[in-house]
């Protein structure tokens, strides 16, 4: 069970890090529009949120599918793959809904969703693409 938290910890740095630099572009993406949109339509415009949740959706799945290759155990079965997935996506959610305690609940609501949704995604096709190699 040691070499699972270890991998948990390492999945929630790195996809974490991986959501935090996706943001940062999509923020830059934003200060360099002079439009100010009035509906979350136009907002998912002007920010390109569904390009920088695809780019996080394609690097949370090499991010899980490195850990699961690397840490992988031939005892290591779906309660673990499904500890991974949880684990990872419930404490990263976490950590953002508390770096964005400052935001308005819309924000907050939206930025642990955009993060969750794809990494759960990625991850358990990253697992499934695992134990169909091995």
């Amino acid at each position: 069970m040691n070499s699972i938290s270890f991998l948990i910890l390492v999945g929630v740095i790195l996809s974490l890090g991986a959501f935090l630099y996706f943001e940062g572009l999509a923020i830059k993406a934003n200060k360099a529009s002079s439009d100010a949109s009035d509906s979350l339509s136009e907002s998912f415009k002007k920010y390109d949120t569904s390009r920088y949740v695809a780019m996080f959706f394609a690097s949370s799945f090499f991010i899980t599918l490195i850990l699961a290759t690397v840490g992988h155990k031939p005892d290591y079965g779906l309660i673990e793959a499904l500890l991974y997935i949880f684990v990872t996506t419930f404490a990263g959610s976490t950590l953002i809904f508390v770096m964005k305690l400052q935001k308005n609940l819309l924000i907050k609501v939206f930025a642990t969703f955009l993060y969750g949704v794809p990494h759960i995604g990625a991850s358990a096709l990253a697992f499934l693409l695992t134990y169909l190699i091995f």
